[in-house]
């Protein structure tokens, strides 16, 4: 809303002044409310006094002087200043610490400080109406930190969750943003760990029903229904191929093939297989429901076309009798969560359950001394309030800021401002992302490197 003038070699800006038009004061709380963003600064005060200087900016509230009892804020005085300025000076007790918060939306911005034993830092921007962009600053005990975080108000009426791998498919890693795009989705985190020699996913991954990798121990998983509603769990899956009324057990999905197990391969699969062996292999290709081929041979050929079961040594007695033509599924079972859990993905640990901290390193196969748990690093979490929210939130690691390890994602978590009900961390240090759509552009909150695994915020209507 500003213009700019140029008279000879001077550049003046004329810009519409704002209006402080209300002051909210508690004994923890300071809120100021204008009609449009408005510029401020600290201004260097007495042991326990906070200045703040708004300026272009007209008083369009009564000016106050308050006394307050009860809490760290002892006074606050609100008056207008010289050269179109507000001045808000609060008195507190010495050892306060002031979090500052400030939301900006068409026609309004606010700037609230609570008081507390930590300093933080927090800034808020209206993306849509259902999100809002977040960005703390922090200090956790070993240096700055910065958090980042989507806030999606009653997700489920207007989103759905879905796991998604690159295009190029399951052994293959892209940019996060890459995936948001292809699927035009509006936000997106990055989700599974995965091996960085093969680019396969580690850990559980389910997508439109089709296991893509099997589970880790009992690492934790967020599991989606087919309602869209959200499972936190640590299942261990069973795979099998029904034909008919007969179940034939399957030992694995989508990696190399040992002695004596049969091992399916999906369509989305680049890795390796089992490219000779001392005994032939038997082979089922399916497409769709159907047997296409049955083979018996020394290799396996590729396929990217079908499903392939692959059975070695005495597994192969599995698939004997299955025939051209015939119908077959590749199915599975969870042995926690819903029945109708359609999609997982898997990283852990689980953080946050039902309102209670749960984080359990052992229990989930961590170490708690390694890098990877106690390390100060970039973190992806996502978590779920009371309300209906959704929180997509990453810490950011840089020169600027320290990083964080698992114990702190707990310190961050209840520090915000929504109540956490359920919460899990994904994959970490140079995996964690964090994408957003504004607009016609997909922008990079926070940039990990490539990953193999994305969790996509995509609207129903898709």
């Amino acid at each position: 809303g500003a213009r700019v003038h140029t008279i000879g070699k001077e550049i003046y800006v004329e810009a519409k002044s704002s209006n402080l038009t209300s002051l909210e004061a508690t004994a923890e709380q300071v809120t100021v409310r204008f009609d449009t963003f408005t510029p401020y600064k600290a201004i260097e005060g007495e042991p326990g006094t906070i200045h703040l200087s708004f300026y272009h900016c007209s008083l369009a509230t009564a000016p106050r002087r308050l006394a307050v009892i009860g809490g760290p804020i002892l006074s606050v005085k609100l008056l207008a200043g010289s050269q179109s300025t507000v001045e808000l000076v609060i008195e507190v007790s010495s050892d306060s610490l002031p979090q500052t918060k400030r939301f900006e939306a068409p026609g309004f911005y606010s700037v609230s400080l609570t008081f507390d034993h930590q300093l933080l830092t927090e800034t808020q921007e209206e993306i849509s109406p259902y999100i809002t962009s977040h960005e703390i600053e922090t200090d956790l005990g070993e240096g700055p930190v910065r958090i980042k975080y989507l806030y999606v108000k009653e997700w489920r009426d207007h989103y759905r969750l879905t796991p998604a791998i690159p295009e190029g498919g399951v052994g293959t890693i892209s940019p996060l943003k890459e995936m948001a795009r292809a699927h035009g989705a509006h936000a997106a985190i990055n989700a599974n760990f995965f091996d960085t020699a093969t680019n396969n996913p580690v850990g559980l991954l389910i997508v439109d029903g089709v296991v893509l990798s099997s589970n880790y121990e009992r690492r934790a998983a967020l599991g989606i229904d087919l309602s869209g509603r959200l499972t936190f769990f640590n299942p261990i899956v069973n795979l099998y191929l029904r034909r008919g009324a007969e179940k034939i057990t399957i030992d694995d999905v989508n990696r190399p093939i040992k002695s004596d197990e049969l091992i399916v391969y999906t369509k989305d699969y680049t890795g390796l297989t089992a490219r000779s062996a001392s005994q032939p292999f038997r082979v089922v290709k399916v497409r769709g429901d159907r047997v296409v081929a049955v083979q018996y041979c020394p290799y396996v050929v590729e396929d990217r076309s079908a499903t392939l079961l692959v059975a070695s040594g005495t597994a192969r007695a599995r698939l004997i009798g299955i025939t051209v033509g015939e119908e077959v599924n590749v199915e599975f079972t969870l042995d926690q969560g819903d029945l109708l859990v359609t999609n997982v993905v898997s990283a852990g640990p689980l953080l946050i359950l039902n309102g209670s901290d749960i984080l359990d390193l052992r229990s989930e196969s961590f170490q708690p001394d390694s890098y990877l748990a106690s390390g100060l690093a970039a973190r992806s979490v996502l978590a779920t309030d009371y309300y209906g929210g959704l929180v997509l939130l990453t810490v950011v690691k840089d020169e600027g800021s320290v990083g964080a390890n698992f114990d702190n994602l707990l310190s961050v978590l209840h520090s915000l401002p929504q109540k956490v009900k359920d919460a899990i961390a994904f994959d970490g240090g140079h995996s964690s992302s964090l994408v957003l759509k504004d607009g016609g552009t997909y922008w990079e909150i926070l940039s990990g490197g490539r990953v193999a695994v994305g969790l996509l915020l995509v609207p129903t209507d898709r």
